[in-house]
């Protein structure tokens, strides 16, 4: 994780807004790419003893998408919109259950989020970029570069998580 968030710096600048941008484009091809060395069977196995699927950590990753996409679409429509705290797994994730659609369904569909996402945040001007949100419970408001940083390192994270694991697993090559 270390390495990931040194990847883009907190601070907001137009070097580290194309970095974060870059991730979220990058984000839907790898995901293709790693399913694509997978068989229909092998995306619903774990990848590693105790750890979760190709399929899960995608359901994972579609349930936290929602959550940020929320808050940078609530800031840039509202003035520091105070967001309910709401997990996006034990919450959403229990009542959107993505994990009883099939995998290339899930994956058309982030790719489509991601389409829409990225074109609201490829029209933002700086100062939009700086627009915060207010969480519940949480003293420091947040901006919409900060959500989409955290986006971007987080799905990073994962990406860089199953490429591990699937360089490791014999039968997954």
């Amino acid at each position: 994780m270390t390495q990931i968030n040194k990847l883009v710096s907190t601070k907001q600048t137009q070097a580290n807004i194309f970095k974060v941008t870059e991730l979220l484009v990058d984000t839907p091809h790898k995901l293709m790419l790693l399913s694509a060395r997978l068989s229909s069977a092998q995306l619903r196995q774990p990848l590693a003893p105790d750890e979760r699927s190709f399929t899960e950590t995608l359901v994972h990753l579609l349930n936290c998408e929602a959550r940020s996409t929320e808050a940078i679409i609530l800031a840039l429509l509202e003035k520091e919109p105070l967001i309910a705290k709401i997990h996006p797994e034990r919450q959403l994730g229990k009542l959107i259950q993505f994990e009883q659609l099939p995998t290339p369904d899930l994956l058309a569909y982030f790719k489509l989020r991601r389409t829409v996402l990225l074109n609201v945040l490829n029209s933002l001007t700086e100062p939009q970029w700086a627009r915060t949100i207010r969480e519940e419970g949480k003293k420091r408001r947040e901006s919409v570069y900060w959500q989409a940083r955290g986006l971007a390192l987080h799905e990073a994270e994962h990406l860089s998580d199953i490429e591990g694991k699937l360089e490791k697993k014999v039968g997954f090559e």
